[in-house]
């Protein structure tokens, strides 16, 4: 809404012999929670006897105050009153108030949206620590072994006893991650050929692994 629409609605009132008289009232205005309100007290300047004129302005203004208000908590009352005092037109001022109760509860939403948020990072990261163990550790067993004894150095006897392959096929099946997948359709691909492909194959994957500065996988092929 424009926020000269008063001035256009003027003609309504404003008549130069007759003097303004402040006109008082009040209404609820939305907060950014549901069904929690502002309390608004509003004093407008007015000119005429008319009060269907006046009801239509006064609809007008609440209307316009919600908008502002909407944008809002309780919480900050202060900030909304100066945004809509700021912008007022033709001499509209208004006074805001929160009741105690809806100041509880919008101090208990805006709890409850913290916890959710705090919540909702945790298990964020917590997926990512699932998807981290999932796809790097537990898939390989020289990492699981690895980052086993990390944890536990004081158990190495241990080690033995857990069988990290078992583990990783286990994890396989689950729910592999996308280069595990993409090395095993590459070995797939690679076991149905001929040796005379398969060889001419490899030689161009390891010409391809120096042209990425990685000659040491290149020996690592050549030596597989």
């Amino acid at each position: 809404m424009s926020e000269n629409w008063l001035d256009r609605l003027a003609s309504l009132w404003l008549k130069p012999e007759d003097p303004a008289q402040p006109v008082t009232f009040s209404a609820e205005l939305p907060s950014c929670h549901p069904h929690v309100a502002f309390d608004a007290t509003f004093q407008v300047l007015w000119q005429r006897n008319d009060q269907a004129a006046l009801w239509t302005v006064r609809q007008k203004i609440t209307e316009w105050a919600g908008q502002v208000t909407a944008k809002y908590s309780v919480t900050q009352a202060g900030n909304a009153e100066i945004e809509i005092n700021t912008r007022k037109v033709n001499g509209v001022r208004v006074k805001l108030t929160v009741t105690r109760q809806a100041r509880i509860a919008a101090e208990a939403i805006l709890e409850i949206d913290r916890q959710t948020t705090l919540e909702r990072l945790k298990q964020q990261a917590e997926l990512e620590r699932i998807r981290y163990l999932r796809e790097s550790v537990y898939s390989r067993p020289d990492v699981a072994r690895s980052y086993w004894l990390y944890h536990h150095p004081d158990q190495p006897e241990e080690l033995l006893t857990i069988n990290f392959e078992k583990i990783a096929e286990k994890f396989g099946d689950v729910g592999e991650s996308r280069f595990l997948v993409i090395a095993k359709l590459i070995g797939d691909f690679l076991g149905r050929l001929e040796d005379g492909d398969r060889r001419y194959l490899l030689g161009q994957l390891g010409q391809l692994f120096s042209s990425y500065d990685r000659p040491d996988l290149a020996e690592r092929l050549e030596a597989s």
